[in-house]
């Protein structure tokens, strides 16, 4: 909706930028059922089966302003300004205004300088997010084999700064540096910070992708006023591939990852009920790989897809000493996607997840196996 006057009338105090700039008010609204079923694998933790609409399962619900201004000479200045929400209740997705993206950039010959709050390549849907195209499912439906709970993926960081290269037959190149959060002080030990590379190479039905990343994460506590003693800053490398025969589309995904924690799926949600000695399992740094190969294809006007992904990993360095583990992930998941009109679509997605966790030498014999069973039905719009 690509009208100046419509950003006015739903952000009034906009109203002095809107006049100046090219302003789009733009959003996603997606709202479905979930049924979830969850073996907890615990003689202590009650196994979960639930109903329940959910907000945001394909596409995070979300509302936004973007515009741009002609500086000439080649140049354009920008800027995103985005906030979740969740659709079944209505209420702010985070405790941030516009907590998904706040960016003001320039772009021209030269390419594209960004700041602010701004997620990784190898985050979701921001707008330089691109690990989505190694899966079928992209970085959507939760337990589904999606980024986030195939990967060691990142999130969206404030005070950061990002450079992305013009295109050349079809190659590209990103850089991005979070200066950490405000409050616990930038470039600070006392605030975790990020950096990372990517490039990648569209042209025609092939998509390739290589990233490395890491987080330096922070050494002292702000609070306590003390040290957090010498801690081994994070690390992914993560590459990948798609390609369309028009007929079938197949993706190809791998990762290599030290001291990461996993941040989707059952460990995500639930680790935080499990312990390894006094460490929740959701608190464990892992060390290992990850691997994903999916297909989709077009089916009666829509989209048939599946994937299935493999994890594999111990307990890294950061972990404490007395935390010793072995960690495997296995993932499948299928669905249908049938778009109604441009804007609406229509969607039905299963999903499996195990994993699986095994104690080592201090910790043998303590294992915790939860797995999960997800059907989700839905409808997006967009505007």
């Amino acid at each position: 909706m690509k009208k100046t006057l419509a950003a006015v009338a739903v952000l009034g105090a906009f109203a002095g930028s809107a006049i100046a700039a090219d302003v789009t008010l733009y959003g996603v609204v997606d709202a479905g059922l979930q049924y979830n079923h969850i073996d907890m694998d615990s003689n202590t933790l009650e196994d979960i089966d639930s109903v329940s609409m959910e907000s945001g399962q394909q596409s995070g619900s979300r509302w936004g302003l973007k515009g741009t201004e002609d500086l000439g000479n080649g140049l354009t200045v920008g800027f995103v300004l985005e906030n979740g929400f969740t659709f079944d209740d209505g209420a702010d997705g985070g405790d941030h205004m516009f907590d998904r993206e706040s960016m003001l950039f320039l772009e021209g010959g030269f390419g594209k300088l960004a700041f602010g709050r701004i997620g990784t390549f190898n985050q979701g849907q921001g707008s330089f997010s691109q690990i989505g195209g190694l899966t079928p499912f992209g970085t959507s439906w939760g337990y589904a084999v999606q980024a986030g709970t195939a990967f060691m993926t990142g999130s969206r960081y404030e005070n950061s700064i990002v450079y992305q290269t013009p295109s050349f037959a079809g190659f590209q190149v990103t850089a991005m540096y979070s200066m950490g959060g405000q409050d616990e002080g930038e470039n600070e030990s006392t605030t975790d910070r990020y950096y990372g590379v990517a490039a990648s190479y569209k042209n025609g039905p092939l998509f390739g992708y290589l990233a490395v990343d890491s987080m330096n994460y922070k050494s002292w506590d702000a609070a306590t006023d003390t040290s957090l003693g010498d801690i081994d800053d994070k690390l992914t490398v993560t590459l990948g591939a798609s390609y369309d025969f028009e007929v079938v589309k197949a993706y190809f995904g791998a990762q290599y990852f030290d001291n990461a924690k996993l941040g989707g799926g059952i460990t995500s949600d639930y680790g935080d009920q499990f312990a390894f000695g006094a460490v929740n399992v959701e608190d464990l740094y892992l060390e290992g790989y990850a691997l994903t190969v999916g297909v989709d294809a077009p089916v009666a006007g829509g989209k048939v897809m599946a994937a299935v992904g493999y994890m594999d990993a111990e307990t890294a360095s950061n972990s404490d000493d007395v935390v010793e583990a072995d960690f495997t992930r296995w993932s499948f998941s299928v669905g249908y996607d049938y778009p109604l009109s441009k804007r609406t679509n229509v969607y039905a997605v299963g999903a499996y997840t195990s994993d699986d966790y095994e104690g080592t030498g201090t910790n043998n014999g303590t294992d915790w196996n939860p797995q999960s069973y997800t059907l989700m039905l839905g409808m997006r719009h967009k505007f």
